[in-house]
């Protein structure tokens, strides 16, 4: 993928994309969102940079409800749906991390080894994946293309792509 094609993709929100575009964004959403993810295991609260990633979602899910002639004003419902979905995966992530920590606490241990942030890592990667690539999984799934030309422009080649996750 060039590098004008992923600005594109990524920082516009004009246009129209298909399945397949949608995918390769996420995947590109999902390793920066990892890699964010690794810089917090050295300063922890920089994580927080990881709500900048919401701005290249909203433009890849708006042209992506565009490729079907909906107004990109759907892409909220999605993006409401990522941050309550992962904060219940998180939710239900967390005991894992969460037992552990308990358990150091009653042996008067103080948790804040590598290896409880690298736990912390590894939830961290699951929920983002599972919330990126499954937001747009269903997104492809209900939102279908538009074949003619519409009010957000020219069909997309890979509008009657196969979804890669079927």
């Amino acid at each position: 993928m060039d590098t004008a094609r992923l600005q594109k993709l990524l920082i516009t929100f004009d246009g129209r994309i298909g399945p397949t575009s949608l995918m390769q964004g996420t995947v590109v959403v999902f390793a920066l969102a990892i890699v964010i993810q690794l810089f917090a295991l050295v300063i922890p609260f920089i994580s927080i940079i990881g709500l900048a990633l919401l701005y290249p979602l909203f433009c890849l899910y708006a042209k992506r409800f565009h490729d079907a002639g909906k107004p990109a004003i759907w892409t909220l419902a999605v993006l409401a749906g990522v941050f309550v979905g992962g904060i219940i995966l998180g939710m239900l992530l967390t005991p894992l991390i969460v037992g552990d920590v308990m358990a150091m606490a009653m042996r008067g241990e103080t948790p804040s080894g590598m290896g409880f942030r690298l736990r912390s890592f590894a939830l961290g990667v699951i929920n983002a994946g599972v919330i990126y690539f499954g937001a747009a999984f269903v997104v492809n799934q209900l939102v279908k293309s538009d074949p003619a030309p519409n009010a957000y422009g020219e069909p997309v080649e890979d509008a009657a792509s196969i979804n890669p996750l079927n």
